[in-house]
């Protein structure tokens, strides 16, 4: 079954098939009188709950975190009161992570789904972070700050104070973890040695790949970049200014998206050997002011692509100027399906 996760035009957070057009609501259906809406939803990675966030903007209005439970059917509240946003499940499935407004900035919380215990790791802004594979760390960007904190107990290693802006930090093979500083991309050793992987012209985000053994990045001067962290082979996908960009779930494609008007969007998918562009599209205003500023921290918790890889779902305006979310294929022809009425959408896990 093809479905994806869909936060809908009216604010509620469905699962909709895309072979036979249902959509069904996670958890229930918000009242319109409300005025409350779902700001955010994530899949947990082997599916077993659904995470999501319903606010409605007033002072001491509706601002909860919920999750809906798969096996049993069942919804409950996480918390009451707070404004989350990211979420990012761990890869055990056991904790979520997700950002909230705090008297000092930002806050970044885990939450573990079996207790509800809440445990806040980090405060500042702009704040970036990732999974360890183990769920026991996280690797977290504040400021200029860059280090790893357990979510056990909080445990704090230092590992730079002037981190490139934007760049949430990577986990790679073998316990290290990326991050940019001063135009380098740079790794943390597990024995607290830096290794300088690239030397310059690193500029914002960047991600890195299934295997963590290719990163793509910004440079400075020649565009979208694929770096083999192995051989220290390059590749420049594009020389265009890119908005974002995702490896697929096996890391043989990279999908980067480039602007091709003033209004217009398209994906540009590269195969490791040449690259094909997709048809443009004019993306929808939560797409354009959510997602592409910050897709370096959606790319950890928020599939644009399918598992099989061979589909790439964003959120644009279809012909009659609706916002929809867009499924396109990555192999010719090329076919796209609107799905009406969706403000953002993600494939959901198998």
């Amino acid at each position: 079954m093809r479905s994806l996760l869909m936060i809908d035009t009216f604010g509620n957070l469905m699962l909709g098939d895309l072979d036979s057009g249902v959509r069904i609501p996670v958890g229930e259906p918000l009242d319109p009188a409300s005025g409350a809406r779902t700001v955010t939803g994530v899949f947990s990675p082997a599916g077993q709950w659904t995470a999501w966030s319903v606010d409605d903007g007033g002072l001491g209005g509706l601002h909860q975190l919920r999750l809906h439970d798969e096996e049993t059917d069942t919804w409950r509240v996480l918390h009451d009161g707070a404004t989350a946003f990211y979420l990012s499940p761990s890869p055990c499935g056991q904790l979520l992570s997700h950002l909230s407004p705090g008297p000092l900035g930002l806050e970044l919380a885990v939450t573990d789904v079996r207790s509800d215990e809440l445990l806040i790791l980090e405060r500042g802004q702009p704040l970036f972070w990732s999974w360890s594979p183990d769920s026991a760390h996280v690797a977290v960007h504040v400021e200029g700050r860059v280090r790893t904190i357990r979510v056990d107990n909080g445990g704090v290693t230092v590992i730079s104070h002037e981190g490139g802006s934007f760049a949430a930090p990577v986990w790679l093979p073998g316990g290290a973890v990326a991050y940019v500083e001063d135009h380098q991309f740079r790794s943390h050793q597990p024995d607290g040695t830096i290794v300088t992987l690239i030397e310059s012209g690193v500029a914002g985000p960047f991600a890195v790949d299934a295997d963590g053994r290719r990163v793509a990045l910004v440079d400075q001067h020649r565009g979208v970049v694929i770096h083999d962290l192995l051989t220290g082979e390059e590749t420049v996908v594009t020389p265009e200014a890119s908005a974002a960009f995702f490896w697929s779930p096996t890391g043989s494609h990279l999908a980067v998206l480039i602007g091709v008007s003033s209004s217009e969007v398209q994906w540009l998918v590269h195969d490791g050997a040449e690259s094909r562009a997709l048809p443009p599209f004019r993306p929808g205003r939560m797409w354009l002011t959510t997602v592409m500023p910050f897709f370096g921290q959606y790319c950890h918790s928020h599939p644009v692509w399918s598992s099989d890889g061979k589909q790439l779902v964003a959120s644009g305006l279809d012909v009659d100027g609706r916002t929809s979310a867009l499924v396109q294929s990555v192999e010719p022809p090329h076919t796209s399906e609107w799905l009406p009425d969706v403000d953002l959408a993600w494939w959901a896990r198998d």
